[in-house]
């Protein structure tokens, strides 16, 4: 655990190294205060929380172009370093991302509902929701991308990593239109929305728990 530690910090700091994270999310979360200032103040979140979703997308796949440009999985090779640490950073840096995009929207979410209180109304209970949603599905988008990006590299497949970024964000978008008809008024806070997300929860555990044994097989038979 503490190598898969180390690895996740390595992909942590080759994050940091290409983009300030904390400065982009906090330009993205003044951005979207801002916003909330604006005409269009009425789909401000929604608009800032489309740029976390990009952006935390984009984080997701930056430790694996680090890694090909640099030829790192070969390195790791060679280091007393099991393949299976090396594929449990990696997951371990996803959930990480995962925790600070929630965090960071949730921040973003409560400081306009507090300057803005009226702005939301009776759809803040429906934007905590979709807030929920955002991290959730970059999970799953993690689980599809992780396989792929472990068995053959980036740089031999680069468009294929980007498609389920693509699908995230347009099921994003859906999940949000219709959140209000399929959980009621309050979101997942209501009894139904809690049974759903409950089911969720643990359908997005079971998949994520699956693509990381896959991802492990599949890295342990790749060619470095």
């Amino acid at each position: 655990m503490r190598n898969a530690y180390k690895m996740m910090m390595l992909d942590m700091h080759a994050v940091s190294a290409r983009n300030n994270v904390v400065l982009i999310y906090l330009l993205l979360d003044l951005i979207t205060i801002a916003l909330a200032f604006s005409p269009v103040r009425e789909d401000a979140f929604l608009v800032g929380f489309g740029g976390m979703i990009g952006g935390s997308g984009a984080y997701l796949i930056t430790p694996f172009i680090s890694s090909a440009q640099r030829s790192l999985d070969a390195l790791y090779a060679i280091l007393p370093i099991r393949r299976r640490d090396v594929v449990h950073g990696h997951y371990l840096f996803a959930l990480t991302v995962g925790l600070l995009m929630l965090g960071n929207t949730l921040l973003t979410l409560t400081a306009i509902h507090l300057l803005r209180p009226e702005l939301f109304g009776s759809d803040f209970h429906i934007l905590l929701s979709v807030s929920l949603v955002g991290p959730y599905m970059l999970l799953m988008m993690t689980a599809v991308q992780y396989p792929i990006l472990m068995r053959v590299s980036y740089e031999k497949a680069p468009y294929a990593v980007f498609l389920p970024l693509i699908v995230t964000g347009l099921l994003v978008g859906y999940l949000g239109g219709v959140s209000s008809q399929v959980v009621g008024p309050a979101g997942f806070l209501s009894g139904r929305g809690l049974r759903i997300s409950g089911i969720a929860l643990v359908v997005g555990i079971v998949l994520f728990g699956f693509s990381m044994w896959l991802a492990r097989r599949l890295y342990a038979h790749r060619d470095l």
